[in-house]
């Protein structure tokens, strides 16, 4: 599979929204069997209250299908890459919606009302602002009517009651959601990111990270992991609950894709959160004198890391040429 053949797999069914927002899950050709050690299935950082209906047809249940609390979001920084959205005295209610059996709100009408104050809902993160990791399409009322809004809002927010609200309707926010927003942000430091030194086409690799908490709150782990091998794409988002203080441990099965040649080259991993980044790299048994091979895989021309310029920071230059963007599976 060359790279534009793997990149019109991963963008089937991507719906690009332009705009941008100031500031885990798996991107395989398969989806994985078990849940990956310390990930979080998606909507356990939240409560979910239970559906409710009226004859409105814009009732919680109806349309808010889930809402919970993220400290930052995995989001595209480049047509083919993802990477973490999110200042330290920042977080996001993120609510999926579906407006399919419903009324269809513009997003303007959709706000979050905490305790007096407000937040609207934002339907783009990141470059190019048509997905987020987890969850696919943004809510579109005529396009997309099944898919998410986001609310910004500081971090820690310590509210008694707080309902995402739109005409005709609203959708409390369960206790457990209320908690995740009222606790304060947590401190993290790698403590290792490993991955082999080298793996053989169509053979499957663990690729593991370890966390540590410094902080002296609960907190939650927000990263995004790329790579460039046999195309530039994400291979998951990361949200890792981490106790004050202790350490917690991440694994994922990475497959190393048969690109139908000879000899070696090198699949880089990169790993991007808050605050840094690392990367890895695997050497491969692809050929470096095909078409395909005639330069080290581990860099983009010029010794970049996708969606980095050659310095330091996150860049709006596309990473590849192909028109269309990316966008991952979920995770389980």
């Amino acid at each position: 599979m060359n790279r534009r053949e793997l990149l019109a797999v991963l963008a089937a069914g991507a719906v690009a929204v332009p705009g941008c927002l100031d500031g885990s899950s798996d991107a395989s050709d398969s989806s994985p069997t078990a849940t990956p050690t310390g990930t979080v299935a998606k909507g356990t950082d939240g409560g979910t209250p239970a559906d409710t209906e009226t004859d409105t047809g814009t009732a919680s249940g109806d349309f808010v299908r889930e809402a919970f609390a993220v400290p930052e979001l995995a989001a595209p920084n480049s047509p083919d890459s993802f990477g973490v959205y999110g200042a330290r005295d920042e977080q996001y209610v993120v609510a999926l919606l579906d407006g399919a059996s419903a009324s269809r709100p513009a997003v303007d009408d959709i706000t979050l009302l905490a305790d007096g104050t407000s937040a609207d809902a934002r339907n783009s993160v990141g470059y190019g602002g048509w997905a987020l990791f987890d969850y696919g399409g943004a809510y579109l009322p005529s396009d997309n009517p099944s898919g998410w809004v986001v609310f910004r809002v500081s971090k820690p927010l310590d509210v008694a009651e707080a309902a995402i609200t739109w005409p005709g309707g609203e959708y409390p926010l369960g206790d457990d959601v209320l908690a995740d927003l009222a606790r304060p942000p947590a401190s993290f430091e790698i403590a290792s990111f490993e991955a082999p030194e080298s793996a053989a086409q169509g053979t499957t690799f663990t690729l593991s990270l370890t966390v540590e908490n410094t902080g002296d709150v609960d907190g939650t782990f927000v990263g995004a992991v790329n790579r460039n091998f046999p195309a530039y794409a994400p291979v998951a988002s990361i949200r890792l609950p981490v106790a004050a203080g202790e350490t917690a441990t991440w694994e994922r099965e990475v497959t190393v894709d048969d690109v139908g040649y000879e000899g070696s080259g090198e699949l880089r991993l990169w790993l991007y959160w808050r605050d840094d980044s690392e990367d890895r790299q695997v050497t491969v048994d692809v050929g470096t004198n095909s078409p395909d091979g005639t330069r080290t895989q581990g860099t983009e021309p010029g010794g970049t890391e996708p969606g980095k310029t050659g310095t330091s920071g996150a860049t709006d230059t596309p990473t590849a040429t192909e028109s269309q963007p990316i966008t991952p599976d979920p995770s389980e």
